[in-house]
């Protein structure tokens, strides 16, 4: 491969120049005339990152591969192969893309573009252990590298490590103290964490300026999905399940978004409001929008079906079902006069008697989920510590249902209602009364697996013909497009229900081969979940 004659590398310069302005038409046709006379490897990579700018993927695709035959050994050429194939943003996209990042840091374990590019993948794909290594290894290069900072802090968020996401965020801003999902990220945090002032004023911050995110799909003539969502924290996961292949999506943080002004054009409505404790202003906004929207185009989950998911109307939703029960809830109100936790506690305890209520019982602050701020009270006396530990002006109050099995294991299942039809997500076992996933003992305990299998594999038969009646009698009446309710069994086989709403998330098995098992059921539901961003003709 012969150099480039110092002409060659004047005219480079000034294509790259092109480039770099956006002006691709012009920068492609200088690089097309230089590589007709010498195809040199960095002619070669820059020409397909033009081809890239101007939609032409075969022409882009052939010039990177072209460039990466003439130099194997370049991280630069390597770096820009692999950013193309991640470039759709699929998953299947970066599983390609990774052998050619870890390559560029074999070659150079110091290139930060690389480190960081692997670690946004990895979140992609939820290995969200291995993201946090490729972004410590980011941040040991450049500590105030903001995209690292972000993206690290944005795992701790989804790991419910609320107060190292907190921090995360902070050290953000004061590198980049205008960057809006910083402020949004931070605004999350501090909510989870019970500081809802401070929640507010990066709300304020950071939805504010703009209460809409526009993300292009990869194409020109494709439809646009519209999904409606709260800027607090209540969310249905929606993240997961976008394809830019196949649509553009611009996300409306409704309590920001001006009530006088048209919603923007789109071919496809979607209600992300899924926390009806949580989110009850930008339920009601969405509402408002919903009637004229979801009559000319397709749209789903209703935002009113959503409303009748809060906990406390949730036993009026069920009212009736054979073979199923759920917990009685009632709201307290926390009184400002009350000058300690002990004077609430005290004026808890008379609620309690006139309400009917009998301990043990389950305490929870409203519009938190995995276990977060969630008690038990076996007597009066647990009453003031546990007011302590929980925030905001009002607490949900739940009667303590007989969840425990005869050997001792409490168990949680969890099944999605996608579209119309029921999907087994999974089975956590665990010797504690909180269950959930990712606390539970399923690592530990093989049998405990097989168990969980069992069900994935035939949850009809598995729970029985009354249960299994009974969830799809209370699916009738939740009419959620996306939703999902977690659950257990009595002694006679009875279902009792934990909460059924919209806010589940569909996580992906980890890597790990003992968790295999696990995939079909889980890829059945995510496509089915998918299906549901494709528009379809209004009924």
């Amino acid at each position: 491969m012969s150099p480039l004659t110092e002409e060659e590398e004047i005219r480079l310069h000034a294509a790259l120049t092109l480039l770099q302005s956006g002006l691709w038409h012009l920068a492609h046709e200088a690089l097309r005339t230089l590589e007709t006379h010498h195809p040199h490897p960095l002619i070669l990579a820059n020409l397909a990152l033009a081809e890239e700018r101007l939609g032409q993927e075969n022409e882009a695709r052939q010039h990177h591969e072209a460039a990466i035959r003439l130099a194997p050994d370049s991280p630069g050429l390597r770096f820009n192969w692999a950013n193309f194939l991640a470039r759709s943003g699929t998953r299947e996209a970066f599983l390609l893309a990774r052998d050619h990042y870890l390559a560029v840091l074999t070659l150079d374990p110091t290139h930060l573009g690389a480190w960081v590019n692997l670690g946004t993948g990895l979140v992609s794909t939820d290995h969200l252990e291995a993201a946090k290594t490729a972004f410590h290894a980011a941040l040991a290069l450049d500590p105030q590298h903001p995209g690292a900072l972000l993206n690290l802090a944005h795992v701790a968020l989804s790991q419910q490590e609320n107060e190292e996401a907190a921090c995360l965020f902070e050290q953000v801003l004061k590198v980049s103290p205008d960057l809006l999902d910083a402020h949004r990220g931070l605004a999350t945090s501090a909510s989870r964490l019970g500081q809802e002032n401070r929640a507010e004023v990066h709300r304020q911050l950071g939805y504010g300026p703009e209460p809409e995110i526009f993300l292009p799909g990869h194409g020109s003539a494709l439809p646009t999905l519209l999904i409606l969502a709260s800027a607090a924290d209540g969310n249905i996961p929606w993240q997961p399940l976008l394809d830019r292949q196949r649509h553009h999506t611009r996300i409306l943080a409704l309590e920001f978004f001006p009530e006088n002004v048209p919603l923007p054009p789109h071919d496809l409505l979607f209600n992300a409001v899924g926390d009806a404790d949580r989110c009850p202003d930008a339920l009601t906004r969405a509402l408002q929008r919903w009637p004229q929207c979801a009559s000319q185009i397709p749209a789903r989950n209703d935002p009113q079906r959503v409303q009748a998911t809060a906990r406390t109307r949730l036993v009026q939703l069920s009212t009736g079902i054979p073979h199923l029960r759920n917990a009685r809830t009632v709201e307290f109100r926390r009184s400002p006069r009350d000058a300690s936790c002990r004077e609430s506690a005290h004026r808890l305890e008379h609620w309690l008697l006139d309400q009917g209520y009998h301990f043990p019982l389950l305490l929870r602050a409203p519009g938190f989920h995995g276990g977060q701020y969630f008690e038990r009270a076996e007597r009066a006396d647990d009453l003031p510590v546990l007011l302590e530990r929980l925030p905001g002006s009002s607490l949900l109050v739940l009667e303590c249902l007989p969840t425990q099995g005869q050997d001792e294991i409490y168990r949680k299942f969890r099944i999605m209602t996608l579209g119309g039809n029921l999907y087994p997500i999974h089975l956590a076992l665990s010797s504690q009364w909180k269950v959930h996933y990712f606390s539970a003992e399923m690592t530990t305990r093989p049998d405990f697996r097989e168990e969980e299998q069992a069900f994935l594999e035939d949850y009809r038969a598995f729970l029985g013909s009354s249960a299994v009646s009974a969830l799809e009698a209370l699916q009738l009446r939740l009419r959620l497009d996306y939703g999902g309710m977690d659950f257990t069994l009595d002694h006679e086989g009875n279902v009792l229900l934990f909460e059924a709403n919209a806010t589940m998330v569909l996580h992906p098995p980890p890597e790990d081969r003992i968790w295999d098992y696990r995939r079909p059921a889980f890829e059945e539901a995510l496509n089915a979940a998918r299906a549901l961003f494709t528009p379809t003709p209004a009924v």
